[in-house]
């Protein structure tokens, strides 16, 4: 063994505890070492996180960790500091004391990790300190953020190609649990990434069956609902609804049946939302009724289900929140609801569906608006954020700095169509497994022999 291999293995061992790692692990953390732009996608409980904080311990200057997870954040830095680790996270729910503290530390170079919302990187007194530091690298978490419009979007991620410029072309990493082939490629392009070392570890869980169930009534739904949830009384798990108000309807609904649960949506404050973790984490709440808003960077392997009370907005989606159940490798269910196949008697799909869709033609339509008006070059504008970040991904302009933008002569970039889609998941005669393994690019698999298709040919 080399000498830098025994360096890597020796802070594992002393750091993390572990005697070796991964299959995926050490490519990626070499690739790192070796300052290579990388691009990973990684299901949910991976390691993930091991890949970026082990070469950052062995480099000089900070590494940023640019993620929208407050519970990741502190959970991480948290760790990091039992190890003694120099991390740091900054986000707006951060006292202003231990904020003072962050910033000092930032000036002064202290910060080994330092973990920060893609908007709290940007923002004036923070980047300001950056650009006087020596930066490593930059980590870039839950990268299908960028190009997931919807709740779980993050405009400001359509800059840090540009602020990684800016900061002296540092290496970048970009980390997601799921992603097409068309999002990895729109990833290679918004980012700026510079040959990145590529690796898909293929997210196929055999312990985890997958289950759908039509429903005819907005009454038989929560009937549904209601048995499985009797079935799984003992189990951890998490029920996912498309809107907010949803969740809150259904978590009255559950609450007045006897059950211990409580909704949870990114409208819910911070406090509350890191309680409600806790209390979920620590078994107080076997459940949570919530939107896509929950789950990402919550570590819990013992989650034995997930439940879908209606469509999901994408297969990125829906993988995503299906991965948090079974991590530990024992058998789990995920079941998804929908709506029967003609929406006459249970519309609630449909309503849903053409909601979301009216959504998004109206930020299209906002983005032609800023078009006919935008100047050759221009400054950031926070009301123009959504608008400034579609046009970036059309094509329409490029950021030139974070907070300055060139418009481009270019021909709209038309992003490809994705062959597969939640309707397509719940339609198919196949392997459900099959289906989203082909959905995401990856090799073609023998049927799983678990899931509803492979068990009964005629199930939903």
């Amino acid at each position: 063994m080399s000498e830098p291999d025994r360096d890597l293995l020796c802070a594992l061992q002393t750091i993390w505890g572990f005697e070796h790692f991964r299959d995926h692990q050490q490519a990626i953390v070499e690739a790192v070492l070796a300052d290579r732009d990388v691009l990973a996608v990684l299901p949910t409980g991976g390691g993930k996180s091991l890949t970026f904080q082990l070469p950052a311990l062995l480099s000089r200057g900070t590494t940023l960790v640019v993620t929208p997870l407050v519970a990741l954040m502190e959970n991480q830095v948290r760790r990091l500091r039992d190890q003694h680790v120099a991390a740091a996270g900054l986000h707006s729910e951060l006292p202003a004391a231990e904020r003072r503290a962050v910033l000092e530390g930032i000036d002064e170079g202290r910060w080994s990790l330092l973990y920060l919302a893609p908007e709290t990187l940007l923002a004036p007194g923070v980047w300001d300190r950056l650009t006087r530091i020596p930066i490593s690298r930059i980590v870039l978490d839950e990268a299908h953020c960028l190009a997931s419009w919807g709740s779980s979007f993050r405009p400001a991620y359509h800059r840090l190609g540009a602020a990684r410029r800016a900061l002296g072309h540092p290496p970048l990493c970009a980390f997601t649990a799921t992603a097409t082939p068309e999002v990895l490629e729109a990833l290679v392009r918004l980012l700026g990434l510079v040959r990145p070392r590529r690796l898909v570890v293929h997210p196929y869980r055999p312990n985890l069956n997958l289950q759908v169930r039509w429903t005819w009534t907005a009454r038989q739904r929560r009937v549904q609902i209601s048995a499985f949830l009797e079935q799984h009384r003992a189990d951890a798990g998490l029920v996912y609804l498309r809107t907010r108000r949803g969740t809150e309807q259904l978590a009255a609904f559950l609450t007045a049946g006897g059950w211990q649960t409580a909704f949870y949506h990114a409208g819910v404050r911070g406090e509350e939302r890191r309680r409600l973790e806790r209390d979920w984490l620590n078994g107080k709440l076997p459940f949570l009724v919530c939107t896509n808003a929950f789950g990402m960077g919550i570590d819990h392997p013992h989650v034995r289900w997930v439940l879908h009370a209606n469509l999901p907005s994408a297969l990125e989606e829906y993988m995503q929140e299906i991965g948090r159940a079974g991590r530990d490798g024992h058998p789990a269910t995920a079941l998804l609801l929908a709506s029967e196949p003609t929406g006459l008697l249970d519309p609630s799909d449909r309503q849903l569906q053409t909601h979301l869709q009216r959504e998004r033609e109206a930020q299209r339509q906002k983005a032609r608006e800023v078009l006919k008006h935008l100047p050759a070059t221009g400054i950031f504008k926070p009301d123009e954020a959504l608008s400034l970040a579609l046009l970036h991904e059309q094509g329409r302009l490029i950021w030139e700095t974070p907070f300055e933008y060139r418009r481009t002569d270019r021909q709209e970039v038309v992003l490809k169509t994705p062959d597969y889609s939640m309707s397509g998941y719940v339609w198919t005669r196949r392997c459900r497994w099959q289906f989203l393994l082909a959905a995401f690019g990856l090799p073609e698999s023998d049927p799983c022999g678990h899931c509803d298709r492979c068990c009964n040919r005629h199930a939903v």
